[in-house]
C-alpha cells in the first residue's frame, strides 16, 4: 500500500494545481473562483522514486462563508485523518494569514 500525502490550505493556494502537477494528469479542476473542490480526489505519483497517494482536498475557510464549509471541512478532516503525510499549502502572494498560522499550530499537534 503506497503511503498517503493530502494537500491542505485555504481556497485558491493551488492545492488542485500542484495535484495535477504531480500526478501528471487534469483530474483536478483548477479554477480562479474559490470552493471549486469539495470532495476529496485521489491520484498515485511519483517523486523521487517514491511512489505515494495524493490528496487533493477542498479549501479550508477560516469562518462559514461558503454553504458547503461543513462538509468541504468533513471532507478535509477524513484525508488528514488518513494522511501519512500533510502538505500544508500556501498562498506566496498574499503570504501568511493569521488564519494560515493557526492551521499550522493545528497540523503540528496531530
Amino acid at each position: 500500500m503506497n503511503p498517503i500525502v493530502a494537500i491542505v490550505g485555504r481556497p485558491n493556494v493551488g492545492k488542485s494545481t500542484l495535484f495535477n502537477r504531480l500526478t501528471r494528469r487534469r483530474d483536478a479542476i483548477v479554477d480562479d473562483m474559490p470552493g471549486v473542490t469539495r470532495d476529496r480526489h485521489y491520484g498515485d505519483a511519483t517523486w523521487n522514486g517514491q511512489t505515494f497517494t495524493l490528496v487533493d482536498t477542498g479549501g479550508i475557510l477560516a469562518d462559514d462563508e461558503d454553504g458547503f464549509a461543513g462538509q468541504i471541512q468533513t471532507q478535509v478532516e477524513e484525508a488528514i485523518e488518513d494522511a501519512d503525510v500533510i502538505i500544508l499549502l500556501l498562498d506566496g502572494k498574499t503570504g501568511v494569514s493569521p488564519f494560515d498560522m493557526e492551521l499550522a499550530r493545528m497540523l503540528r499537534h496531530l
